[in-house]
């Protein structure tokens, strides 16, 4: 007579849980990949990577925008983006946070801020400017 063992849940969850681990881990350094890569491409041939460039200068341009007219500590809404919605909305998180900034959804906000896409003036010139609204 043969019996037949069954895995054990704890087991199950286990597996489960190192498999969602490692999900993560591959779409956190496939980000970290592109951003070296990127780095390495500005740093060697800044001629020759134009969009590398461009992408550069306009989180610049949003960084200096964005500590120029919020204020540290603010409560800011984040108005969807018409071209590249994740790419800006990931991209204004990451800047509220180093800026102190709390971003709230459903609650009262501070000021609430976007991005706009502009005429570039020079193939190296920003294509985004950041579009912020008081709220009273």
């Amino acid at each position: 007579m043969t019996t037949t063992r069954h895995p054990d849940k704890t087991t199950i969850v286990r597996i489960v849980v190192a498999l969602v681990g490692v999900g993560c881990l591959l779409l956190t350094v496939q980000g970290a990949v592109r951003a070296t890569g990127r780095g390495i491409a500005l740093m060697s041939d800044r001629e020759h990577d134009l969009p590398a460039t461009q992408h550069q200068v306009d989180l610049e341009t949003l960084w200096r925008q964005f500590v120029e007219q919020v204020p540290p500590g603010s409560r800011i809404s984040l108005a969807p983006a018409r071209t590249n919605k994740d790419l800006w909305h990931q991209r204004l998180s990451e800047l509220a946070a180093l800026r102190g900034c709390v971003v709230v959804q459903g609650t009262p906000w501070d000021y609430s801020v976007s991005v706009a896409a502009v005429q570039r003036k020079r193939p190296t010139s920003a294509g985004v400017r950041l579009v912020v609204r008081k709220v009273d």
